[in-house]
């Protein structure tokens, strides 16, 4: 099999991949519709983006409570750095 023979089926995949999605959610949208219009809104939606990224549920954790999180970017931002720097 050649290299165009696999690149044609994968892009022949691809897009019936594409319309199959395309239709089904075309298909949920029209369903929906039909089912009317009671849209609920979050009153979590309606936080400013400090709160969002923290705990939206809970108002007593700060931004200095992620200590966890600060541990695994840090280590993270780390790796990165020795991995550029080496020679």
């Amino acid at each position: 099999m050649g290299g165009y023979n696999i690149v044609a089926g994968f892009l022949i995949f691809f897009f019936i991949f594409i319309y199959f999605v395309w239709f089904g959610v075309s298909l949920k949208i029209d369903s929906d519709k039909e089912k009317g219009d009671n849209i609920k809104i979050n009153p979590y939606d309606q936080q400013p983006l400090q709160r969002k990224l923290i705990d939206k549920k809970n108002k007593r954790v700060g931004i200095f409570d992620l200590g966890n999180h600060f541990l695994i970017v840090g280590t993270i931002l780390i790796a990165i750095f020795i991995t550029l720097n080496v020679e």
